[in-house]
């Protein structure tokens, strides 16, 4: 526990009244949560405003309240105004939970793909080499034997510190983490001790969010702002950037010749890809071209923190993959059945380029509502230009409607002139690709990977489940 002069002592603030000495136990800004001992933290938000919730956190038994806006305050109640309340939030959180990252190596890896599986790999090869690990990422943390749901690719800063002190509590001191860009710019990271920053690739994406392309690159930049050791894939143009920005940021690459890491010697055959890393050689179970980049990011990373490059690929060749990423399902129809998380125009083709030149495509997809409604002309088009058919069906439309999405997706298959078909139920989708496929062909079902929701009329969450649904639909073939 933490006392009022402890977080006054830590904190920027405009003014303070101090009315009690209760003892503080923790920190939220999600009034849901509030019990005694809790302090409130009020953030306005893009949809909501905390401050409306502040008598519900006091009646919930807060009596420490956090504000920007100017309020009434109450008697008994201690409050602290402040002018960036999520830093704030960071600062408190931290030194409640006694600044947990500042005992264990902490990995953090941003880009628009990649994430997921270098993060995940990441945290693999450090437990094989240097003793148990965890990660934090899409879905969920892993910590030991413990799966933990998490409520953002990047949860809020008190669930990552709640999740660092069980790792402190278990004997972990290694944890590798996603950081999106969202959760960067809303300081869910900050004041977090980052030994190493890595940086995967850019391309168009949360613009909703960010508005242009400059400022998104500057919220991935807050990572390597904040990192010890930073490390960039340069054969991406903001990774070059990253490098000029960061001087002493090591380099991965394919291309780029005078990168610190580079894959070489590369060779596919029987479905898998061969290449070597400063002579070791690494062998990828999957034909996907961008997993190299991942491999990369991750030796890099394992090698600064002091691993041999023999140590690494001994390791690696134990790593099983990535769930619902490019994870062959297996049936008896002879056909190649792809689960992706793809979301993103560069996902898609990145995966459609990995497929044997002339081998068939079928994709099975559908785009959400309400954000970055500009991927689904993009998206159309990255299905024509690699000649992929398109099975159109449904993925959280939120408060879009499902046809005004599949017509945009549309536009974008008729400017290659691509054949598809509209299937709204998802286990009609799926059976209509299966049936369409032949022995040989490639059908890649994208979007929801292991999400366990499907979002209708806004954010209302009905249960769903991708693996249920495929084999709902191979069933009935």
């Amino acid at each position: 526990m933490i006392s009022f002069e402890d977080i006054i002592s830590h904190i920027s603030y405009i003014d303070y009244k101090k009315a009690n000495d209760k003892a503080i136990k923790q920190v939220t800004n999600d009034s849901r949560k509030v019990n005694e001992g809790t302090i409130f933290v009020a953030i306005k938000g893009s949809l909501s405003d905390g401050h409306d919730y502040i008598a519900s956190a006091i009646e919930k038994g807060s009596s420490l309240i956090i504000h920007t806006a100017d309020i009434k305050r109450e008697e008994g109640i201690s409050y602290i105004k402040v002018t960036d309340p999520r830093k704030t939030l960071a600062q408190i959180s931290n030194l409640i939970y006694d600044f947990p990252s500042k005992k264990m190596d902490l990995v953090a890896v941003t880009g628009s793909n990649g994430k997921t599986t270098t993060s995940r790999l990441i945290s693999f090869l450090m437990g094989e080499i240097f003793g148990e690990s965890a990660s934090i990422g899409t879905n969920n943390a892993v910590v030991g034997d413990e799966i933990i749901p998490t409520s953002n690719t990047t949860p809020d800063i008190t669930e990552v510190n709640r999740i660092l002190a069980k790792c402190l509590d278990k004997n972990i001191h290694h944890l590798a983490l996603e950081a999106s860009s969202h959760g960067l710019d809303q300081k869910r990271l900050y004041g977090l001790d980052i030994s190493y920053g890595i940086f995967t690739n850019l391309s168009e994406e949360h613009l909703d969010y960010h508005k242009t392309m400059d400022n998104y690159f500057k919220a991935k930049m807050i990572l390597f702002e904040n990192a010890k050791t930073t490390i960039a894939n340069i054969d991406d143009p903001y990774g070059k950037k990253a490098k000029e920005l960061f001087s002493n940021t090591v380099t991965f690459a394919i291309d780029e010749k005078n990168a610190d890491y580079r894959a070489e010697d590369i060779r596919k055959e029987d479905g898998k890809i061969s290449f070597k890393i400063k002579g070791c050689e690494f062998v990828i179970r999957k034909i996907a071209n961008y997993e190299i980049y991942n491999t990369l990011a991750a030796c890099a990373c394992l090698n600064q923190m002091g691993a041999s490059m023999e140590e690494i690929a001994a390791a690696y060749k134990k790593f099983k993959g990535v769930k619902s990423r490019f994870e062959y399902i297996e049936n008896d129809l002879g056909i190649n059945i792809i689960l992706d998380f793809a979301h993103t125009p560069r996902a898609y083709e990145a995966l459609f380029e990995s497929v044997p030149e002339g081998a068939k495509k079928i994709a099975v997809f559908g785009i959400n509502g309400d954000r970055n409604a500009h991927f689904r002309r993009l998206i159309g088009n990255a299905c024509g230009k690699f000649d992929t058919f398109a099975v159109l069906t449904t993925d959280d439309p939120k408060f879009d409607d499902i046809d005004h999405i599949n017509e945009e997706i549309i536009v974008g298959l008729d400017d290659y002139k691509q054949a598809y078909v509209i299937k709204k139920d998802r286990t009609d989708a799926m059976e209509y690709a299966f049936r369409k496929a032949r022995p040989g062909d490639y059908v890649f079902l994208l979007g929801k990977g292991e999400e366990n929701f499907m979002k209708y009329h806004g954010n209302e969450k009905t249960p769903y489940s991708e693996r249920e649904t495929i084999k709902k639909a191979l069933a009935r073939i």
